[in-house]
Formats: C-alpha cells, sequence, structure tokens
C-alpha cells in the first residue's frame, strides 16, 4: 500500500504465500472429510457477517512512504453456515474488505479494496474456535487529505491476487446471534507487496 516501490524479500513472499495456502488447505480439507451423514444432517443457514478491524502495517516500510504503522478497515461477509454434529461448523463465505492507512503528516492517505472467498472452519457450540482462509482479488486506491470516499482514485497497475488467513473466537450468545474477536493476516500480490496485521471484532447474524 505504497506509492514507490522498494524490493522486497523474496523469501517473506514465499513464507507468506506458504503459510496462507497451508491454512486454506487445511480448511478445504475439513470440509472435504467431514463425515457423510454429519453433512447431511444439516442444511445451511444464511450468515451475515460484519467485522471492524484495526491494522498494523508490516511492509513495505512505512517511513519511506510517509505513511503510519496503524490504520482500520472492515469487511462485509455473506456465507451459508453449516452446523454439523460433533461441533463441527462450516462457512463458505464471499466478501468485501476496505483497509486504510494513514499518512504519517499532511499528504495523501492509502487505501486497499478486496473481494474475497473463502471458508471458515470451527469446533464447538456456544464458544467456537475458527479457522478461515480467503482468496481473492485486492486493488489499492489513494484519498485526498486523508478522507475515505470522495476524491479517492483507483491507482493503475497496483491490483492482483489478495491472501489473508486468521483466526477467531465465536460466542453465540443468542440462536441467531454470534460476536467475538479476531485477528488475520493479509497479503496482497502486487509491486511493493503490501502486508499486514489485523486486529477487532466480528459480529454474525444468522438466518
Amino acid at each position: 500500500m505504497t506509492r514507490s516501490c522498494p524490493s522486497s524479500s523474496s523469501n517473506r513472499r514465499i513464507a507468506s504465500i506458504a503459510s496462507i495456502a497451508m491454512a486454506s488447505a487445511c480448511a478445504f480439507a475439513a470440509l472435504a472429510f467431514a463425515p457423510r451423514e454429519a453433512q447431511a444432517a444439516n442444511y445451511g443457514k444464511f450468515d451475515l457477517g460484519f467485522d471492524g478491524d484495526a491494522n498494523a502495517l508490516l511492509a513495505p516500510s512505512p517511513t519511506q512512504n510517509n505513511l503510519s504503522t496503524l490504520g482500520s478497515g472492515f469487511k462485509v461477509r455473506f456465507a451459508d453456515h453449516f452446523r454439523m454434529r460433533e461441533g463441527l461448523n462450516l462457512a463458505p463465505e464471499v466478501g468485501y474488505a476496505f483497509d486504510h492507512v494513514f499518512a504519517a503528516n499532511e499528504g495523501v492517505a492509502e487505501n486497499m479494496n478486496r473481494i474475497f472467498a473463502g471458508l471458515r472452519v470451527g469446533f464447538g457450540r456456544n464458544v467456537v474456535p475458527t479457522l478461515y482462509a480467503h482468496v481473492g482479488y485486492g486493488f489499492r486506491s489513494l484519498s485526498d487529505n486523508n478522507t475515505f470516499g470522495t476524491n479517492a482514485s483507483i491507482v493503475k497497475d497496483s491490483n492482483g491476487l489478495a491472501l489473508d488467513t486468521g483466526v477467531a473466537i465465536e460466542f453465540r450468545i443468542a440462536r441467531h446471534l454470534s460476536i467475538g474477536p479476531h485477528a488475520e493476516f493479509v497479503y496482497i500480490d502486487v509491486p511493493n507487496a503490501p502486508q499486514w496485521l489485523a486486529f477487532g471484532g466480528h459480529i454474525d447474524f444468522i438466518f
């Protein structure tokens, strides 16, 4: 999420992609090998989720690009939520994410937009530890005067594959409502290889 193009470590990029690929493989394996009788026992329910995040920029260097190490973001998720026997929860989902990095001084702030699809896998009933991973498309935009929407423009040749993986805890506080914290790592395969950690909370409405 920067305007200059310092070279990033190839080993770091490979390690980032490998870790996300591993998480994705584990998530989809859980879906593939779930007991057939468990899969047949429950039907999917529509899950509408909202996430709010505080971001910590990992790469590239904020000081070289007049960026703060901190930012904020949100996600909107749409899923088909399956509650299986033995406490297994599966939720294939799609969504949109917006992440904002503040300018360190007076200047132009950075935005990263993502459209993604992936899977959430959790175990439990009322308290559900969850692993999730997504793959999608990311594109960068700039905001004048540190604003989000107006004056924002898409940056040419600064879009590409977006990957993320994270952990969450779901607390089911009502039949159709769950809340909880989450933490995730995000990587965008574009020049400068933006990478950041996101920490926040989420709320899911299950119908």
